[in-house]
């Protein structure tokens, strides 16, 4: 049986309001807090709403990703939430048609966008990240293509080398890098409800007493908790929708909105055009309340929109300067960047934490927003074997990694044009047809005449307020 890992926390609670007053902890669980903020969107919006979109996965069933969400639907002791437009952006990419697509990989990067710290976050004591590790293929015809000067290297398996073979034959690294975590062994931390971290201090905890009014520590009582992988499933949820984490998760205070929006409700209702707008749309809005029904644009559109699921949460947050509304989120990222250089494993690693980007090749050619994208090292691939008549043949090749996105270097995005597509105000996104807008009137019941077409572009304004 396998051995059920926790991570151990101390509660102080308000005997009088049941409420958690601030937790105190070590290492391990302000490194799980820590990896709530790699998670990138998709990854969110799967783990929080899991038995929603076990069904939408059916098609996945027989790879890893559908195993992987089978399994993970069990894994919380709280109930599914939607996480606004979030929700419905990820649902929809699971229906895109495949032939609007650039590559056969791309709704896999979408639906399981990797992490760029997962190897970080592997090293966790409890990680819940149930993305599939990161693998590296060559081609099943290495003997021949190693005699070139480089030989051709893919992420994804089944990609095609240059020689024509498949990119199938799995290699790992010789030295793979010891990962532990994000800060210092023996390192203790206050935590607020709201997920305030500070380290653990006469000062700090002082200052705490003070501002929470106590006055009487007989009115408080010490609680230890073990906490485990469900538990950490739902302090992710609760962080998203709550400012009283702790005592939601841990003194059964659990009624959560089952919907929270993350994304904007009215997400393609604040469009302006400014001098710096790459992107031109077209929108659909009610005469009547100026309300937006629907937008349509090119593909450019359409990638811009389906990116955000590979955003990091922590990215997002710094992109909107803590104003993500985002339950305890902002509180969490602010503490950690506020965090001393001291408390981190390395300065390397405080600085991955702080500017949290893209995992490697999932940054668009023509991305909007500034964001960043951790950039994958040098690989080179190192062979021996026995050949006829010469002996032993040993050759170190320089490895050149296949693009996901774009196989022949002209594809911009995660969907090729050109495609018109549609998004909804709550960030349905589908290929555009007839019977999709058909679709969309039947449902919102609303009358042609009230409707009025409006033409309008997008930048990096209009961009961060969706």
């Amino acid at each position: 049986m396998e051995q059920v890992r926790v991570v151990s926390l101390k509660l102080m609670v308000s005997k009088e309001k049941n409420k958690v007053l601030f937790a105190e902890a070590g290492k391990d669980f302000v490194d799980v807090l820590i990896s709530f903020l790699t998670l990138p969107l998709g990854t969110i919006a799967r783990l929080v709403a899991m038995q929603d979109f076990v069904g939408v996965l059916v098609n996945f069933l027989t790879s890893p990703l559908g195993t992987i969400s089978r399994l993970v639907a069990k894994e919380s002791d709280m109930q599914p939430v939607k996480v606004g437009s979030l929700t419905t952006l990820y649902g929809s990419v699971a229906n895109l048609d495949k032939e609007c697509l650039s590559t056969d990989t791309c709704k896999a990067m979408l639906l399981q966008p990797r992490n760029s710290l997962e190897d970080y976050c592997r090293s966790l004591k409890v990680n819940i990240d149930d993305t599939e590790r990161t693998q590296y293929y060559v081609c099943d015809n290495l003997k021949e293509c190693r005699r070139g000067s480089s030989v051709m290297c893919s992420t994804f398996k089944n990609k095609k080398c240059k020689c024509g073979a498949l990119l199938a034959n799995p290699i790992s690294l010789r030295k793979p890098n010891v990962f532990d975590g994000f800060v210092k062994n023996n390192s203790s931390f206050i935590i607020t409800d709201d997920l305030n971290i500070v380290p653990n201090s006469l000062g700090t905890l002082f200052s705490i007493l003070k501002k929470l009014e106590i006055k009487d520590m007989a009115s408080v009582k010490e609680m230890v908790v073990h906490v485990t992988k469900n538990q950490v499933m739902d302090l992710l949820k609760c962080s998203l929708l709550s400012k009283t984490v702790f005592t939601d998760v841990f003194l059964g205070k659990k009624k959560l909105p089952l919907e929270k929006y993350l994304l904007a409700s009215h997400s393609l209702s604040v469009f302006a055009a400014e001098e710096s707008s790459k992107i031109n749309v077209k929108v659909m809005f009610k005469k009547s309340d100026g309300k937006i029904v629907c937008a349509q644009g090119k593909e450019d559109f359409a990638n811009f929109l389906l990116s955000f699921l590979t955003f990091p949460l922590g990215g997002v947050a710094r992109l909107l300067e803590g104003c993500s509304s985002m339950g305890s989120v902002d509180r969490l990222y602010k503490s950690i960047i506020d965090l001393n250089e001291d408390y981190f494993k390395t300065k390397e690693v405080m600085d991955k934490v702080v500017d949290l980007g893209l995992a490697p090749q999932f940054k668009l050619s023509d991305q909007i927003l500034p964001i960043s994208e951790s950039k994958a090292p040098s690989y080179f691939c190192y062979t021996n074997s026995h050949e006829d008549y010469s002996g032993m043949l040993e050759t170190c090749n320089a490895l050149d990694m296949v693009d996901p996105i774009s196989e022949n270097g002209c594809a911009k995005g995660f969907v090729k044009g050109p495609t018109m597509f549609m998004a909804t105000d709550d960030l349905v996104v589908t290929q555009m047809s007839s019977k999709s807008i058909m679709a969309l009137i039947s449902r919102i019941k609303i009358s042609l005449n009230d409707m009025e077409e409006k033409e309008v572009s997008i930048g990096i304004k209009e961009v961060t307020t969706v």
